[in-house]
C-alpha cells in the first residue's frame, strides 16, 4: 500500500478510537467511575500550580521591589491589550481562599514560586531582607500544611529583580549565579523544615531564549547570537555551585533540584555558539 493510503488509514483508525471513546462515556455524568480514579496508580499525586507574578498581585505591597516582568508589562505594546500583573489574581491577599478552594478539590500537592523581589527588594541577601515578604511565604505554607497540601517550591519562575537587571545585565551576568545562590540559600534557612521539594527554574528554556535572544518575554532583550548561549550558560552553572549539597542537607530523602532543559534550549544554544565562533 502507498505510504499516502497507511497514513490515511492510521488517521481513519485514530478517527474511531476518538469518536467510540466519546461515545461511549457520558461526560454529563457525575458519577465516581473507574474514568476518573481507575486510571491512575495508587499514591498518584494531584495537584495546582501557579507562579508568583501571575496570581499574587501586590507589585508595590508591604517592601516588595520590582522584577523584571513589572517593569516590561508596564511597557505599552509588550502585552496583549496591555494587561500587567499589578493585581493578578491577588493571590497575596487572597490564598486563604485558594487554599479552600483546593481542600474543597481534595488536591493534595501545590506548587507555587517565591518572587525574588518580594523578600529580597535589592536582590541581594546582604543588603535587605524583606520580613513582611518572608511573613507571606511562611502563612502559605503553614496553611497549607495545616490542610494537608504538600507545597512544592519554586525558586524562579522567571520575576527576576530588576534592579539586578539594570546593574549587572541579569543572567547574561556570572554573577548572578552567586546572588540566585544567596537567594536560594535564605529560603532554605526560612523554609526549608517544612518545604521538602524544591524546583529551581520553571522552563529555562524561555528565560534564556524569550527573554535574552528574542526579546519577547521580560527582560526583553534582543542579543542575537549570544544572549541565549550566556543566560542558559549561567543557569545550568547553579546547578553546579553548592546548591545542590544545600539541598540534598535538607532531607536526604527527597532533597533533588528539579532541573529541566528542554531539546529547544539545546538546539539555541548550540546555534548561538556556532554564530559566536563564526564572529
Amino acid at each position: 500500500m502507498p505510504r499516502r493510503g497507511i497514513l490515511k488509514l492510521i488517521h481513519l483508525l485514530a478517527l474511531v478510537v476518538c469518536v467510540s471513546a466519546v461515545g461511549d462515556f457520558d461526560w454529563t455524568r457525575n458519577e465516581k467511575t473507574s474514568f476518573y480514579y481507575g486510571t491512575f496508580p495508587t499514591g498518584f499525586l494531584w495537584g495546582a500550580g501557579s507562579s508568583a507574578y501571575q496570581t499574587e498581585g501586590a507589585w508595590n505591597k508591604d517592601g516588595k521591589g520590582m522584577s523584571i516582568w513589572d517593569v516590561f508589562a508596564h511597557k505599552k505594546g509588550k502585552i496583549s491589550s496591555n494587561e500587567t500583573g499589578d493585581s493578578s489574581c491577588d493571590g497575596y491577599y487572597k490564598f486563604k481562599d485558594d487554599i479552600s478552594l483546593m481542600k474543597e478539590m481534595k488536591l493534595n500537592h501545590y506548587r507555587f514560586s517565591i518572587s525574588w523581589p518580594r523578600i529580597l527588594p535589592s536582590g541581594l541577601k546582604s543588603e535587605h531582607i524583606n520580613e513582611k515578604g518572608i511573613k507571606y511565604y511562611n502563612d502559605l505554607i503553614d496553611l497549607l500544611l495545616d490542610n494537608t497540601i504538600t507545597p512544592v517550591v519554586t525558586l524562579y519562575h522567571w520575576d527576576l529583580p530588576q534592579v539586578l537587571q539594570e546593574k549587572y545585565g541579569g543572567w547574561q551576568n556570572e554573577s548572578m549565579v552567586s546572588y540566585f545562590n544567596d537567594f536560594g540559600d535564605l529560603c532554605f534557612e526560612r523554609f526549608g523544615n517544612r518545604v521538602k521539594h524544591w524546583i529551581t527554574f520553571n522552563n529555562p528554556w524561555s528565560i534564556s531564549v524569550e527573554g535574552y535572544e528574542t526579546g519577547e518575554h521580560a527582560p526583553g532583550l534582543k542579543l542575537r547570537g549570544t544572549g541565549a548561549y550566556k543566560a542558559a550558560h549561567h543557569i545550568i552553572k547553579v546547578g553546579f555551585t553548592e546548591m545542590a549539597t544545600q539541598v540534598s542537607d535538607l532531607d536526604p530523602k527527597v532533597g533533588v533540584i528539579h532541573f529541566g532543559l528542554t531539546d529547544r534550549l539545546g538546539c539555541a544554544v548550540r546555534r548561538a555558539a556556532q554564530q559566536t565562533s563564526q564572529l
